[in-house]
């Protein structure tokens, strides 16, 4: 944890220069709620599409170290799980460059979507709230959300006056199946009218156990992280201005490594500075203005057991985005707005044979409108028109026998758009339908890999021909929010042309270049892999409900439910690699004002629409429970105030779990029989 010390200094010289603005109101004001899905919804349930979520003490709850772990089991999300500390989300059979994921509407600033190995910089422990946002909503953040976007959201840059003028939370936990131990603070101090924020973490696990194996546990699977952020904000009688820095350090384990006695891990900082502003207008043809802005430094090396670094990848990213609300013009209000990102990939030693440094612009703008049908029937329209420019070294393998390195320039003008529909049904019910035409510029890895990964044990060959990748999206669904009974349902299909994919070939190389890859050559230590670019069909349906079936004074008992699946099969013929099983579940609930507890079980089926030269794995059941005890109940001051105690279980029955989806399925179990124990405090 090395890089820390600067960062601090960096924090203290951003919050002082926040305080140095002048006092522009007598009187903070808390700023408007914007829904952070849409730029006009007061709440998710006026949305297109459902939203998943995960409230802060769910986080706490979980045993997870990355964000794909913590959503992993929500309807419709999985993981990739290459690594405990290295784990995207996978949204409707999504992965990478199809899903978004970002802190406060600011992209990761990572290189997570090059390859599964690489970890997202965002702890869950620093998340407040997380959402998973599908629809028309989603073309605000970018053509490269056509799976969803995934949504951090923390407190960093404060929009609000804490109550009382200060509020803040300690929480720690342990968790037995890898002698994991974490701890998290933060706390928010008003000033006047300028909020102050700090917060820090550290986590460190063991290599986890896993069941029924001689082994025991499943060596180099161990994590350790740290963090630390400040922020400030200006609030102002009709919205705020802020800005935070942070910095992130992680290194973990790469599992079953090709030579167990020489083993990998990867070592990833990061430091992100950020900043944001919020105005509500009285009068006008305009009723708000939101920009965010962020630049991020990022680097990891991948080391061996001597310490010597085998690969480094360095990423510069720098993005900004304005949004303008609109009052009513004609039958429509919305917003409209524009997107700037620019990005630059560097990388050195083995890394540098994989992707050497190239670079990608893009500006956007997009427009989000609604429009009221009837009293109950909502129009939404989203557009989004860019501009993207790549460069970088692709190979050309024409000869096999004599490959070689040339340079390429692209240029790609994706243009998508969207269209839902909102209907209320009155007692709580509302019904969806969109349909979306999406277009992605292709990633620079998908254009530009040209060599040997040793983390991943492949060797990849992007194609820097490839066109845009277009889909065609229709999704109706239905939902019901309420205590007494939730429910959500959704049926999907989406059609891709040139669907962008990796594809096991089944050869082998070494990684002394691409004239040693079989047939030609005699290697035998990578697995060889192939961006391709195929029509792909993607259908799929999930389903979450909720309802109490018991009440007595203070309390409530119920059941819950969920189902998912999807399938995707290239037009041409076969299955869409590594796509997530069936899955079924349910439990039962109970809550009181100081006593709570869930148990539940999600089986997983057996996965064997596979494609060629991909494994089948069977299936398991995940069974889970917790118990949450209010040790110092919330006052009638704040309700945000006391003092808890959770235990909970994961993986009960000590089932063997392969995770369909990963890369390492073959060779890594996921954990075994987990007990985790939290304390949290909050003041």
């Amino acid at each position: 944890m090395k890089h820390l010390s600067s960062p601090l200094y960096a924090a203290v010289s951003v919050i002082a220069l926040t305080a140095a603005l002048p006092a522009l109101a007598d009187e903070a004001v808390a700023p408007p709620l914007f829904i952070t899905a849409s730029p006009l919804a007061s709440s998710l349930d006026e949305l297109a599409a459902p939203v998943t979520v995960v409230e802060r003490d769910e986080i706490l709850g979980s045993s997870a170290a990355s964000i794909g772990a913590l959503l992993g089991n929500k309807p419709g999300i999985a993981e990739s799980s290459f690594a405990a500390g290295a784990s995207r989300p996978i949204i409707r059979g999504l992965d990478n460059t199809r899903v978004r994921v970002q802190e406060n509407g600011i992209g990761a600033g990572d290189v997570s979507t090059v390859s599964e190995d690489h970890g997202v910089p965002i702890d869950p422990l620093s998340a407040k709230r997380v959402e998973v946002v599908r629809g028309p909503a989603v073309l605000r953040y970018g053509s490269e959300a056509i799976g969803g976007v995934v949504n951090i959201i923390n407190n960093r840059i404060p929009t609000a006056r804490p109550k009382g003028g200060f509020e803040g939370e300690v929480s720690t936990a342990y968790d037995h199946v890898n002698y994991g131990r974490q701890g998290y603070a933060d706390l928010n101090v008003a000033t006047g009218n300028v909020v102050w924020h700090v917060d820090t973490f550290a986590r460190k696990t063991g290599s986890y156990e896993i069941p029924n194996q001689p082994t025991k546990r499943q060596h180099h699977t161990w994590t350790e992280s740290a963090g630390v952020a400040g922020g400030a904000s200006v609030l102002l009688e009709n919205g705020y201005i802020g800005g935070s820095i942070s910095h992130y350090d992680s290194q973990y384990g790469i599992p079953a490594p090709d030579d167990p006695t020489d083993p990998l891990r990867i070592e990833l900082w990061q430091t992100r500075l950020q900043g944001a502003a919020e105005f509500e207008f009285s009068g006008g043809p305009f009723s708000g203005f939101k920009v965010d802005a962020g630049y991020s430094e990022y680097s990891h090396g991948e080391l061996d057991a001597g310490d010597s670094t085998e690969s480094r990848f360095d990423n510069r990213e720098g993005e900004i985005r304005a949004e303008l609300l609109h009052r009513a013009v004609g039958p429509f209000t919305g917003a409209v707005g524009v997107h700037f990102r620019k990005r630059e990939v560097k990388a050195a030693g083995e890394g540098g044979e994989l992707l050497a440094p190239a670079h990608s612009e893009a500006l956007a703008g997009f427009i989000f409108e609604e429009m009221p049908v009837t009293d109950s029937l909502k129009l939404q329209l989203g557009g989004r028109i860019e501009r993207v420019e790549v460069k970088g070294t692709a190979l050309d393998i024409t000869n096999p026998l004599n490959p070689f390195d040339f340079a390429v320039s692209r240029s790609f003008t994706p243009v998508s758009g969207s269209l839902g529909l909102v209907q209320s049904l009155g007692g709580g019910w509302v019904v969806g339908a969109t349909a979306q035409h999406t277009e992605r510029a292709p990633d620079l890895q998908e254009l530009f890999s040209k060599g040997p990964h040793e983390a991943t044990e492949t060797f990849e060959i992007g194609d820097p021909t490839f066109g845009k990748e277009k889909a065609r999206s229709f999704e109706i669904n239905a939902r019901r929010e309420g205590e007494d009974f939730s429910f959500e349902a959704a049926v999907f299909h989406t059609s891709f042309d040139d669907f962008i994919y990796k594809h096991l070939t089944g050869e082998e190389c070494d990684d002394d270049g691409f004239d040693t890859c079989t047939p030609h050559g005699a290697g035998d230590e990578l697995d060889q892999v192939f961006f391709r670019q195929q029509d792909a069909t993607f259908r799929g349906f999930e389903t979450a409900a909720s309802a109490t079936v018991l009440r007595w004074a203070t309390g409530r008992a119920g059941v819950t439910g969920q189902f998912d699946m999807v399938r995707a099969k290239l037009d041409a013929g076969g299955n869409v690699p590594r796509i997530p099983p069936m899955r079924a579940g349910a439990g039962v609930f109970f809550e009181e004002d100081r006593i709570s507890g869930r148990l539940g079980f999600l089986h997983a089926f057996k996965q064997d629409r596979i494609e060629a030269n991909e494994t089948e794995t069977g299936s398991y059941t995940n069974v889970r429970a917790e118990l949450r005890y209010k040790i110092v109940p919330p006052n009638d001051f704040n309700h945000n105030v006391g003092i808890e105690l959770a235990v909970v279980g994961e993986n009960l029955l000590n089932e063997e779990i392969r995770n369909h989806s990963s890369f390492k399925k073959n060779d890594v179990l996921q954990p075994g029989r987990n007990v985790r124990l939290a304390v949290t405090a909050r003041f």
